[in-house]
């Protein structure tokens, strides 16, 4: 009965029919039934539109599964089919390999480039020559990758990873003024990628070590102290133990060396 009392007097109070006091009851009453909990009206359209957001995000969790299966398995295709093409690759000189990679769109594809890379960085302690000419390959390869497929910003984390081994492998062939090109390119790679710090901890890693065989090494030390600083943010552990000699001034004013002892990837 109140209930009905409470409609009629909905009615006169949208039309203004009613005295001050009423309007206030009629208040009052609509302040207390938006506290009090939903009708069961009010709780199935609710129940409704659960439902359909529960649909929906049923739909694009549906989506992201179907999207990230397809990219394994384009990563699985990839890597067997760099194993084969490497293999075909393999027996040519490296003038042929680069021009096969830089004509044959069948070779521009990550997993020839990842497999080239890792075998970049496998050799170049045992020899530091094949290792320029693998990373010389992969950043043939990351150059022709297509960006519809693997995004931009993407590609250019794959050309700093590749210039940055191109840039340790010379180093270590003895090549340091093309070692600090390859850094160089490296960086402006890297501010057109991702923004991935792990990349840019590697990068600096080796800029350390070339720095050092330049006996630049107050600059070595500033960016080993980068690297430490993105590896600590990023919660990962240092790669490597290097020694970074730094110039010391005695009392007399001459300088000596001592080793300043840091970490780098």
């Amino acid at each position: 009965m109140e209930d009905y009392l409470f409609e009629g007097r909905m009615g006169r109070f949208v039309k203004t029919e009613l005295s001050r006091d009423e309007n206030r009851q009629v208040v009052r009453r609509l302040l207390a039934g938006s506290l009090r909990a939903p009708s069961q009206t009010q709780t199935d359209r609710s129940s409704l539109a659960g439902r359909g957001e529960a649909v929906r995000y049923d739909e694009a969790f549906r989506r992201t599964e179907a999207h990230l299966t397809d990219a394994h398995e384009r990563i699985q295709r990839e890597r067997q089919l760099a194993a084969v093409q490497w293999a075909s690759l393999d027996g040519h000189p490296q003038a042929r390999r680069l021009i096969l990679v830089r004509n044959d769109e069948r070779l521009c594809h990550w997993g020839l480039f990842d497999l080239l890379l890792e075998k970049s960085r496998e050799a170049v302690e045992a020899d530091a020559a094949a290792a320029v000419g693998l990373a010389e390959l992969a950043l043939a390869v990351a150059e022709r990758l297509d960006p519809g497929t693997y995004g931009e910003e993407r590609i250019a984390d794959f050309k700093t990873a590749a210039l940055a081994a191109l840039g340790d492998a010379r180093r270590r062939a003895g090549d340091f003024a093309g070692a600090r090109l390859a850094f160089q390119q490296a960086r402006i790679n890297l501010e057109m990628g991702t923004g991935d710090l792990l990349e840019e901890a590697g990068l600096l890693g080796g800029l350390v070590k070339l720095l050092c065989d330049l006996g630049e090494y107050g600059k070595a030390a500033q960016s080993l102290e980068k690297a430490s600083a993105l590896y600590r943010r990023i919660g990962d552990a240092p790669l490597t133990q290097v020694k970074v000699p730094r110039p010391e001034k005695k009392k007399d004013g001459e300088e000596r060396l001592e080793d300043w002892k840091g970490a780098a990837g």
